[in-house]
């Protein structure tokens, strides 16, 4: 089988409380949240997961929740370049779900076919009232993907050797993951299912930051089971299906296997 290698991009960040993803969970906490893409590349072949977010979405200063953020386009031209990467070179974008702050910038990759769960697509063009309210799609995302070789999928599939895309519904109704078979085995892309390790591992004790600085961290109740949700979270059932959907598809059930589209400790890791 194929083996990839996964780069950790970095788009950008946000600042804001712990809590606010992880509820009723360490409210004193306050961190920096990087916006995450991950390329996979071997033998010449180059694949994008996530574009980060709109300049647009970064409204003085803030962003979600109007928590100070810096990001943008800039900074997805510049993670591409340090890894030495231009749009052209991009042959597929896979979007982990369409969010203002993961599908953002995708007209730059004008050679790739580009691949989002089909009833990711709808919820795009027909979101609810309380999707509206916190502007979790950007309505201009539907004319820009329009103009690319927009792929809409269902379901699971096999990208390519060593890549398989699932879908794991719960955050958003279309989200999916990626598969990626590495040197240390099998890892998952779980976008925002997981934002943090922490919600894939409810039971760890430490969270590091982008600076590789550790904090202690509450441990979720036993009864979260094995899974602790956040507090963006679209159908419960379908949530939990996916964390054990992803459990049962990675190499090992330890952190470091499943990428979270938003854990700040890739940026001193890697994956």
């Amino acid at each position: 089988m194929t083996t990839w290698n996964v780069k950790v991009l970095y788009y950008g960040k946000i600042t804001l409380p712990k809590a606010a993803l992880t509820p009723n969970l360490d409210a004193d906490l306050t961190i920096d949240i990087p916006y995450l893409g991950f390329l996979l590349q071997s033998e010449g072949h180059n694949i994008l997961v996530d574009t980060g977010i709109s300049d647009s979405f970064i409204v003085d200063g803030k962003a979600w929740g109007g928590w100070p953020a810096q990001a943008g386009r800039a900074y997805l031209e510049k993670a591409l370049a340090e890894a030495k990467v231009s749009p052209k070179d991009i042959e597929t974008v896979i979007y982990t779900h369409l969010h203002n702050d993961h599908a953002a910038n995708c007209s730059l990759f004008k050679n790739a076919r580009v691949i989002a769960q089909k009833d990711e697509w709808e919820t795009l063009l027909d979101p609810l009232p309380v999707m509206n309210v916190r502007k979790d799609y950007d309505p201009g995302l539907i004319s820009e993907l329009a103009s690319v070789n927009l792929l809409k999928v269902e379901g699971d599939f096999e990208l390519t050797d060593g890549i398989k895309v699932f879908k794991t519904p719960g955050h958003s109704p279309g989200s999916q993951s990626v598969a990626v078979n590495t040197k240390k085995g099998v890892v998952a892309i779980v976008g925002d299912q997981f934002h943090l390790s922490c919600m894939a591992f409810p039971k760890q004790t430490e969270l590091i930051d982008m600076e590789g600085k550790k904090h202690s961290i509450t441990p979720a109740p036993d009864i979260y089971g094995s899974t602790y949700p956040s507090s963006l979270v679209y159908n419960y059932y379908d949530w939990y299906d996916s964390g054990y959907k992803i459990k049962a598809v990675v190499s090992a059930y330890e952190p470091g296997f499943i990428i979270g589209g938003h854990e700040p400790s890739l940026m001193v890791t890697g994956v």
